[in-house]
């Protein structure tokens, strides 16, 4: 995947994390504590504690959807994003670009469902 392919993946993961914090944030306090932490920074953090409240707030299919966009973006950084976990075929970009969370290709997630 070429650079401005993982630079525009990137960048729709890190905006639909910013929108499933904005569903769960109160205040703008919270909002900016939440955008401002990173996944897999030090506990020392003083806003821990209010990263974890805010998050103990999602729901399963919101904790669920922040966990795929945590895998996403692990996968962008492996530099495996793109690829079918199932088949190893690339991802049709249309597919990715509707889904950026997207693991499978159509066929393999069709098989998967079944």
């Amino acid at each position: 995947m070429n650079r401005d392919l993982v630079d525009e993946f990137a960048q729709r993961l890190r905006e639909a994390r910013a929108e499933l914090y904005r569903t769960v944030a109160q205040t703008d306090d919270e909002l900016a504590t939440l955008e401002s932490h990173q996944p897999g920074a030090p506990g020392e953090d003083v806003a821990t504690a209010l990263v974890t409240a805010v998050l103990s707030r999602l729901e399963g299919q919101e904790k669920h959807a922040l966990d795929e966009i945590d895998a996403a973006q692990a996968r962008l950084a492996a530099g495996t994003f793109g690829v079918c976990e199932g088949c190893g075929t690339p991802i049709p970009l249309t597919r990715l670009r509707a889904m950026p969370t997207a693991r499978s290709c159509v066929p393999c997630q069709l098989e998967r469902e079944r």
